[in-house]
């Protein structure tokens, strides 16, 4: 891809044609106010230009274009391999591009897959990088990108970086996104640990305070034991009735049992009282007398005998009364065991039933212990299949990292003379600089568990100062220019590039730039504030870089009058804003 033309609807704007080799885009004061460089772009507009150039070609909308230029259309034509293209976007319609001149205008998205095949040759491209994230490195624009060599992008990450500039530097990308989705798997495992952690019945088993193993295994046999009982349970649909049955005549039997205890007691007290023989004679009553020496009257001799004969008859009829009392109670006795073992066999009917029949409710609850011991052994399989896809993933990636190194390897050990010829075009830039400094690239493998599979770094010494820096963003973006990886044939820096460069390194720029475009058919093109080019023309007398200036100039610009500037017309257009 080449520059042709920048143009606008409006006969206000200053057309900009480009041509082969430099271009350069002056920027004139004629006032002592100096341009002001923040956030807002209010001087002539050079700046501007590289804004609409990355308008033109599909970059995000610009609200402030919308709002403070409606009606505005900006056409960029340009060339890719000969042939001729245009790509015209109105401020106020920004969601579409005009892709050619009898064409309809392609959605935005369709129009950035269409500059990816033309200026890429690429169909399907990784996550990532895209057009908005390789085109950039042909033009960088916002002022974070002037900041690091390897930065083109707002807020771009470390991967991003890697993909897209080792993409265009011409290294394997399959490498590089390989390892990322590697990465990618890594964090999702760890993840599952940290969910596996915060679970707190896996836990238990993860920290080793509970077995699984042994858990599951005894679960397996109480689940069998509920199970077998389940199928073996008869449900009796009058249980609870029966239980209320056996309970009342266990409660009969019990009174029973105290009666008869009654009873037996009775019939033991009569037996006692049957065995004590109470009987006296007169005869032995007189002989106690007679063995005392009393004489007893015959008148007292007739009362005792009187008196004894009624007390033997009395203890006759009780004995004769305590007999019939016994008789009855054995009768008692007789009657209330029957009663007892039939009480007993009828409990033992009820208890064998209610042995081998339940209730509704029982089964339930037996039904939903065996579903909780269920769930329970389900969730320690499930943990241990977690477990073992979470460690049998560990070790497939800690071994598939091991794989990409050593592929990485080989293939950086097979590209030693292309990675070489990277390594000496920047070096070889650096030194038309800084011939006492040291400058370099490094490209090699990134080892370890992340997602960078490799190190690109451009390094030239005191790239910290004032100049080296720039000097160094510099060579990486024409490195990746004359890669030649994509169809993109220019470059375009913004007057930040050239504000901490002495003008030895300004000169230098020119210099290389107009023979670098000879050699190697490509365009540069750079904005430049007048004051820049006369402190080159300060050091310099030579006549031939003069005239490389000069007649590179393709538009000047000044404060002298809104007509004088880009547009045409005086607005405040914020172009760092999100």
């Amino acid at each position: 891809m080449k520059l042709l033309s920048l143009t606008a609807n409006k006969p206000s704007f200053h057309e900009i044609i480009f041509k082969d080799g430099v271009n350069i885009i002056v920027g004139k004061q004629a006032s002592n106010i100096n341009e002001n460089d923040g956030n807002t772009y209010n001087g002539v507009g050079k700046s501007l230009v590289i804004h609409l150039l990355h308008f033109c070609l599909g970059s995000n909308k610009i609200d402030d274009f919308e709002a403070k230029l409606p009606g505005w259309v900006f056409t960029l034509k340009f060339s890719i391999d000969g042939k001729e293209y245009l790509a015209s976007r109105s401020t106020d319609k920004q969601n579409k591009i005009k892709y050619s001149e009898n064409s309809e205008p392609l959605p935005l998205s369709k129009f950035r897959e269409e500059m990816m095949k033309l200026c890429f040759n690429i169909e399907v491209s990784p996550n990532y990088m895209t057009w908005n994230t390789l085109f950039p490195r042909f033009a960088r624009r916002s002022r974070a990108s002037y900041i690091s060599f390897d930065t083109f992008v707002n807020k771009e990450q470390d991967y991003s970086k890697l993909l897209n500039n080792g993409f265009l530097l011409g290294l394997d990308k399959t490498l590089i996104v390989e390892k990322q989705e590697l990465r990618k798997k890594q964090s999702a495992i760890t993840n599952t640990e940290k969910a596996i952690k915060k679970d707190p019945f896996f836990k238990q088993y993860f920290l080793g305070k509970s077995d699984a193993e042994f858990d599951s295994f005894e679960l397996k046999h109480k689940i069998l034991e509920l199970q077998n009982k389940i199928d073996e349970f008869k449900v009796s649909s009058n249980y609870h009735d029966l239980e209320k049955e056996l309970s009342e005549i266990r409660f009969s039997k019990k009174q029973k049992e105290n009666e008869r205890s009654l009873i037996k007691s009775n019939i033991n007290n009569i037996e006692k009282s049957l065995e004590k023989e109470i009987n006296i004679s007169s005869e032995q009553l007189f002989e106690v007398y007679n063995s005392a020496k009393i004489e007893l009257p015959n008148v007292v001799k007739n009362n005792i005998t009187n008196v004894l004969s009624f007390h033997n008859e009395l203890i006759k009829n009780r004995n004769l009364r305590l007999n019939e009392e016994l008789i009855k109670n054995e009768g008692y006795l007789n009657d209330i065991d029957i009663e007892i073992s039939s009480l007993g066999d009828k409990m033992d009917q009820l208890y064998y039933y209610l042995g081998s029949h339940g209730a509704l409710d029982e089964y339930q609850v037996i039904n939903n212990q065996l579903s909780l011991l269920k769930q329970k052994r389900d969730k320690i399989d499930d943990y241990q299949d977690i477990l073992k896809t979470y460690q049998n993933t560990s070790r497939d990636i800690k071994t598939e990292y091991i794989e990409q190194e050593k592929i990485t390897e080989k293939y950086l050990e097979d590209s030693k003379e292309f990675i070489d010829s990277l390594k000496s075009t920047f070096y070889n830039l650096s030194k038309e600089f800084y011939d006492k400094k040291t400058g370099g690239l490094i490209i090699n493998n990134n080892s370890g568990e992340n997602q960078l599979r490799f190190n690109i770094n451009a390094k030239i010494d005191d790239d910290s100062s004032d100049g080296v820096n720039e000097v160094k963003m510099f060579c990486f973006d024409v490195l990746l220019l004359l890669s030649k990886v994509s169809n993109i044939q220019f470059l375009f820096h913004d007057s930040r590039l050239f504000s901490n460069m002495d003008p030895r390194q300004r000169k230098i720029v020119f210099e290389e730039m107009d023979k670098l475009s000879r050699e190697h058919d490509v365009q540069y093109i750079c904005s430049l504030n007048e004051d820049a080019i006369q402190s080159i023309e300060i050091l310099t007398e030579e006549k031939e870089f003069k005239n490389l200036i000069e007649k590179n100039i393709r538009l000047e610009l000044t404060d002298e009058s809104a007509e004088s500037k880009l547009l045409g017309i005086q607005v405040d257009i914020n172009l760092e804003k999100k």
